[in-house]
């Protein structure tokens, strides 16, 4: 079954390098004082967790399918509707940066920490509201767009001959998949969180470094998956909403609910310290990079690829000079 899972190109690799990360934890428990072993078992966590969020990705995608055509929802959408996320998903990010540079967003706390913000249950709901408001307006640009364009909302789908991993033949199948790689997702993107923060301390790297370089390319893993499956179907534009609309999600909610959550069990408000927040202005100039390339058909040459890759670079670098 773990053969199946990995596939027969990475079951070899991660099995070894399961085993190297295991070596290096029982050396550990057994010499403590070696501390240079640190690095090959977070690394090897990391990869192998990267691996798992890949897979979990790849059946993921399947179980979803299903469900699309079972419900006759759009796989692909139309470029009204990208626009509307995009435009959406730039007022996100300056929402964001507002929020970590004006200290109106910081509820009082005794002793507070210099340089520190306190988020609490007004910018958890905030963030929560936007997403809302996102939802609703991405189903009314839809709707428009279909009217406008006179097309029914069911989209064939016999272009789908290629051979799938998983076979799917009912919908509690479908969701059960769906739920059960969600959660094996979850846990392998906190086994990547650990790893990186055990590594970015040993290497002595900043956490938030670490986070927005190693974390935040774990685990878009899945997103980066489904829109290469995307395009490779020929639905580019669902291959371009799904990185915009993630980012949002990953805002809106990733960042909100844990808030709630540390409130609920009485942790009181989460603490916000980023002195790098000049990252989250390199993260609004690549956007509208982004944007300038996508304003023909919402397409990418290859010279434009190889800039955005180049500018993702560059920020990684960037990144470590703070």
């Amino acid at each position: 079954m773990l053969q199946v899972f990995l596939g027969p190109g990475m079951f070899r690799h991660t099995i070894n390098i399961s085993i190297l990360a295991a070596i290096c934890w029982i050396a550990l428990i057994q010499f403590p004082e070696w501390k240079f072993l640190g690095y090959p078992l977070w690394i090897s966590l990391i990869l192998v967790s990267t691996v798992v969020i890949w897979r979990a990705g790849d059946f993921f995608s399947p179980g979803a399918e299903y469900i699309q055509k079972k419900h006759k929802l759009p796989e692909s959408v139309k470029a009204a509707v990208i626009d509307a996320i995009d435009l959406y998903y730039l007022g996100v990010v300056v929402f964001l940066l507002v929020a970590l540079a004006l200290p109106y967003f910081s509820v009082p706390v005794e002793n507070p920490e210099p340089n520190t913000q306190y988020w609490g249950m007004m910018v958890a709901l905030l963030f929560i509201a936007l997403y809302v408001v996102y939802v609703i307006m991405l189903h009314h640009s839809y709707k428009k767009s279909l009217k406008n364009n006179n097309e029914s909302e069911a989209e064939a789908d016999d272009e789908d001959d290629e051979d799938e991993e998983l076979e799917i033949t009912s919908e509690p199948q479908a969701w059960g998949w769906i739920i059960g790689m969600m959660f094996l997702m979850g846990g392998a993107s906190h086994v990547l969180v650990e790893a990186s923060i055990h590594l970015g301390d040993l290497a002595g790297i900043d956490a938030v470094i670490m986070g927005f370089v190693v974390i935040a390319a774990g685990t878009s893993v899945p997103d980066t998956v489904l829109s290469v499956i995307s395009a490779q179907k020929g639905h580019y534009d669902a291959a371009i909403s799904n990185v915009f609309g993630s980012n949002i999600f990953d805002i809106c909610i990733c960042l909100s609910i844990p808030i709630l959550i540390a409130l609920a069990m009485g942790g009181g408000p989460t603490p916000i310290v980023l002195p790098q927040i000049e990252l989250i202005g390199s993260l609004i100039a690549a956007t509208l990079v982004a944007f300038y390339f996508f304003r023909s058909d919402y397409t990418l040459s290859k010279p434009e690829s190889i800039i955005l890759l180049g500018i993702y670079v560059l920020i990684v670098i960037l990144s470590f000079t703070f």
